[in-house]
């Protein structure tokens, strides 16, 4: 970074001003004297309209702000990356604070490099005097929001430590437990009392009956959860849900066999908060003290099914030694009838579609990167079977997200 953040201050008027402009703009046209930012903290946003992640954080960011600016004491200023004045535009008026003229490229471009950004989004805070107190604004209000204002080191610092004294003390109390709410409800309508879940292993599942993802991962979570509840009871799922209306919330969880959070619940809020619930589906697994394994839980269902169970990092290591071990005694590479082109390598792949069959498979997958062609292992050394295809194409799911939130195709993330 520039002497900016080696510890030198720069008044705005020399970082934001040109020879022929000493205002900034809002989206409305309005100059702002630069000079009336002496004595706040500065947020400058580098962001663009065609980029993805900026515009997922924006609207968090938009968040945040609306709580900070009536301190009086903050501002941020929109840096735009973008490539013609109709898209600034645009963009920009979805943001309250303030922006650097589009016309202006001299100065957004002396700031990239003045800040060497190497990404977008990305947001650098400087205290009264311009000194950079923080070069990962962007992580701060997506960990903390206006928590962690005004994004000292000290005050990230304290936050950490907090974090860190709140997950030593985690329980399933503590994160269930609120007022007169103790309790959470089975697909009867029975209210559960927390107290009767504590020293299980629980899993919070964020999903919504709009999201197109969410349902895929349904079956999967609804196969996985069979298979451990038969092998231990002491094992529960939690649906907290992100529909917007009791009758969607009803419906997707009648097709559910575990337990929820009734819809519109306080407790929704805190959980989202508590677990940075950015996108679902989401899936935490919780220990039997009620303490967090693992916010990467629904990886692990995709991808080992009920084996990952109980998702501690020790049982895992022992889910891989096992994947190791079947792949022993196999061909380094073979050649079959379905792929006569190359050669076909034992390969660990997440996810793929069978070329034979045109079933999912994951782990291993008999491999031709060239041709991105897969094959499971069952396809692939038991040549001479027939393989099937229904010739049915992918059902087309008509669905919309729900309001606020965008998909991608793998998660909806909050918009």
């Amino acid at each position: 970074m520039a002497d900016v953040a080696n510890g030198n201050s720069h008044d705005f008027a020399s970082l934001l001003s040109s020879s022929e402009r000493d205002y900034l703009i809002r989206n409305n046209g309005d100059h702002v004297k630069i000079d009336s930012l002496k004595g706040k903290k500065l947020g400058l946003y580098f962001s663009a309209s065609w980029c993805g992640p900026c515009q997922r954080f924006t609207p968090i960011l938009v968040e945040a702000y609306n709580e900070l600016a009536p301190k009086g004491d903050f501002e941020i200023v929109f840096i735009s990356a973008d490539e013609d004045d109709e898209s600034f535009k645009t963009y920009f008026s979805k943001m309250p604070w303030l922006a650097i003229p589009f016309s202006d490229s001299e100065i957004r471009n002396r700031l990239d490099e003045l800040f060497k950004v190497q990404g977008i989004p990305c947001l650098v805070i400087l205290d009264e005097n311009g000194k950079a107190s923080c070069e990962s604004g962007v992580e701060i209000i997506r960990e903390y929001g206006v928590e962690g204002y005004p994004f000292t080191p000290e005050k990230i610092k304290e936050l950490k430590e907090q974090e860190e004294s709140a997950r030593r003390d985690q329980s399933l109390r503590s994160i269930l437990v609120f007022r007169s709410r103790d309790y959470v409800i089975s697909p009867d309508g029975k209210k559960i009392l927390v107290s009767d879940l504590v020293g299980k292993n629980i899993l919070l599942y964020f999903s919504a009956h709009w999201c197109p993802p969410c349902r895929a991962f349904l079956p999967k979570l609804i196969k996985a959860y069979h298979e451990i509840k038969a092998k231990d009871d002491a094992f529960e799922v939690i649906f907290i849900s992100s529909d917007g209306d009791q009758a969607s919330f009803d419906k997707f969880f009648s097709e559910m066999p575990w337990l929820a959070l009734p819809f519109g619940d306080e407790r929704k809020a805190s959980l989202n908060h508590k677990f940075k619930v950015q996108g679902i589906p989401m899936l935490v697994a919780l220990g039997p003290t009620g303490r967090t394994i693992t916010k990467e839980a629904r990886m692990l269902v995709m991808v080992h099914g009920a084996d990952a169970y109980p998702f501690t990092d020790e049982h895992l290591k022992e889910v891989e030694a096992k994947y190791e071990e079947m792949a022993k005694g196999w061909p380094e590479k073979i050649k079959h009838a379905l792929h006569e082109e190359h050669e076909l390598i034992p390969s660990r792949r997440t996810f793929y579609n069978c070329d034979g069959c045109g079933e999912e498979g994951n782990i291993w997958s008999f491999y031709c990167e060239e041709c991105d062609f897969d094959l499971h292992p069952k396809c692939a050394l038991k040549e001479g079977e027939e393989t099937k295809d229904d010739g049915k194409e992918d059902e087309k799911d008509e669905a919309k997200p729900g309001e606020g939130w965008d998909c991608d195709g793998e998660v909806c993330y909050k918009a």
